[in-house]
C-alpha cells in the first residue's frame, strides 16, 4: 500500500514541503499554517494541478497553443514580453506563488511606457485566463489586477496640418501617405495589402488575415485610393503593394523614422495611426457620416471606439456651432408640426 502524503520540514530551509506525484510543494516556514495548506490541498485534487506546474511550463504550453492558433505576428509579441516575464519571476515560481507586487515590480522595470507596460500585462493575463479555460488553473491568481493606464492616442490633423504633413513626404512614402489619409484603414493593413486582396473597389483580408479573425476586412475604396492600387498593382502582381524605393515592403520602424522626420520639419508630432483618426473626425464633423456607418469602414464591430473620436470634435467649433444650430432648427420645426396638428 502507498504511502500517504504528509508535510515534513527541511532543515536546510526550515520550510515545510509535501510530495506529490514526485514533486516537492513548498507549504511555507510556519508549521500551522503548512499544515491547513497541505489539507487543503488534499481536499482540492484542481489545486494540486496547480501547485505542480510552474509559471515557464505554463508559458510553454499557452505559447505552443499561440503559435498553432494565433497569427505569427501575435505569437511573437506574447513570446517577447513572456521571455521577460518569466526572466523576471524565476522558471521556478509556481502559479499559486505569484503576487500581484512580481508582476509590478516586472512592467514598471520594462523601462516603457504607461500604454505597453499595460499590453504586456494584459498578456500575462491572458495566459493566466487559458490557463484556466484549459483547467490547468483553477483561478487566475492576479484576476482583478489594475492595469498602467492605457494612454489614448489623441492625435488628428487639420486638412492645413495634412497638406504640410504631405508636403515633406517624398517618393513612394507619398503613395502610402495619401492611401492612410484617403481611407482611414489601420497602417498594418495597409502595409500587408496584396494584389490578390484586390476585387474592383474594394480590398478584403479574409478572415485568418484579419484583424482578431472573427470575420473578414473589408476597405472600401474611394476613385484615388483605388488608382493608387491598381497601378502598384500592375508594378507588383505578387507580394505586399506598398514598398519603398529599394523596392522593400515598408516597416513599422521604417514608417515611424519617415514620420519622426516630418514631425521635425512641420513642427508637430506626427504618426501613422493619425491619418486614420483624422479620417474619422473629418468624416464625422465635416462628411455628416453616421458613427454606425464610420465605425464599419473603418473595421470595428461596434460604435465604442467611434465614439471616443469625438472627444477630437470639441476642438471644431465651426462643428459644434453647426450642431447647435440643427438642434435648435429641430426642435423648432417639431414645435411647429405639434402647433398645426
Amino acid at each position: 500500500m502507498p504511502r500517504q502524503p504528509k508535510p515534513y520540514l527541511r532543515k536546510q530551509t526550515n520550510s515545510w514541503y509535501c510530495s506529490i506525484g514526485g514533486r516537492q510543494i513548498s507549504l511555507g516556514k510556519e508549521q500551522e499554517a503548512a499544515f491547513e495548506k497541505f489539507y487543503e490541498l488534499m481536499g482540492d485534487r484542481e489545486q494540486i494541478a496547480s501547485e505542480l506546474c510552474t509559471l515557464y511550463e505554463l508559458s510553454q504550453a499557452y505559447l505552443d497553443w499561440c503559435e498553432s492558433n494565433r497569427s505569427p505576428a501575435t505569437y511573437n509579441l506574447h513570446l517577447h514580453y513572456l521571455k521577460s516575464f518569466i526572466g523576471a519571476t524565476g522558471r521556478r515560481m509556481r502559479p499559486s506563488q505569484l503576487r500581484v507586487h512580481h508582476v509590478v515590480k516586472w512592467h514598471e522595470g520594462l523601462g516603457v511606457g504607461s500604454t505597453t507596460q499595460g499590453n504586456a500585462v494584459s498578456i500575462v493575463q491572458r495566459m493566466l485566463n487559458w490557463a484556466v479555460e484549459q483547467e490547468y488553473l483553477k483561478r487566475n491568481p492576479i484576476k482583478g489586477m489594475r492595469k498602467p493606464k492605457q494612454l489614448r492616442r489623441e492625435v488628428f490633423y487639420t486638412r492645413e496640418q495634412w497638406k504640410e504633413i504631405r508636403k515633406h513626404a517624398t517618393g513612394e512614402f507619398c503613395d502610402l501617405l495619401d492611401f492612410l489619409y484617403l481611407t482611414g484603414c489601420r497602417p498594418l493593413e495597409a502595409r500587408t495589402i496584396e494584389a490578390r486582396h484586390l476585387h474592383d473597389d474594394l480590398v478584403i483580408f479574409p478572415t485568418n488575415e484579419a484583424k482578431g479573425e472573427r470575420e473578414a476586412r473589408v476597405i472600401y475604396l474611394v476613385p484615388p485610393a483605388k488608382s493608387i492600387l491598381d497601378r502598384l498593382a500592375k508594378q507588383q502582381p505578387d507580394g505586399v503593394l506598398f514598398r519603398n524605393s529599394r523596392g522593400r515592403p515598408w516597416t513599422k520602424d521604417a514608417i515611424k523614422c519617415r514620420l519622426t522626420r516630418i514631425s521635425s520639419k512641420v513642427g508637430f508630432r506626427v504618426i501613422a495611426y493619425g491619418a486614420r483618426h483624422s479620417w474619422a473626425t473629418h468624416a464625422l464633423s465635416e462628411g455628416g457620416v453616421d458613427p454606425i456607418s464610420v465605425a464599419h469602414l473603418m473595421g470595428h464591430r461596434d460604435t465604442t471606439m467611434v465614439s471616443r473620436v469625438y472627444s477630437h470634435l470639441s476642438r471644431n467649433t465651426h462643428f459644434l456651432r453647426e450642431q447647435a444650430r440643427r438642434a435648435v432648427s429641430q426642435a423648432q420645426d417639431l414645435e411647429a408640426d405639434t402647433s398645426n396638428s
